[in-house]
């Protein structure tokens, strides 16, 4: 993967069929990781019903469900959490505004 940052893009209410297996792909640079990635009520399928998520560098977190898991996500290391730590490793979550 090249170095291009990529950092605060959220995934949010989205559900349907993957043509591919891996139904969620994160593949990021690992000189440059995709940062501050944010997932929230996701269901995504495959034809044969089971989907996966391949993650490379990627930092972020899921709130509410995710189908499939992104176990492979990882969360902001403890030693980037500023003082004003609002119990997410340091990312904050974004107001999301729903009518």
């Amino acid at each position: 993967t090249s170095a291009v940052s990529v950092s605060q893009v959220m995934y949010i209410n989205i559900s349907g069929t993957s043509r591919s297996a891996n139904a969620i792909k994160f593949a990021c640079s690992d000189t440059v990781p995709c940062s501050k990635l944010f997932l929230a009520n996701i269901n995504l399928q495959t034809d044969s019903g089971t989907a996966e998520t391949f993650c490379n560098s990627a930092i972020g977190f899921k709130y509410g469900s995710v189908v499939p898991s992104v176990d492979c996500l990882l969360t902001a290391d403890k030693s980037h959490t500023s003082k004003h730590s609002d119990g997410n490793g340091g990312i904050k979550r974004p107001k999301m505004h729903t009518e």
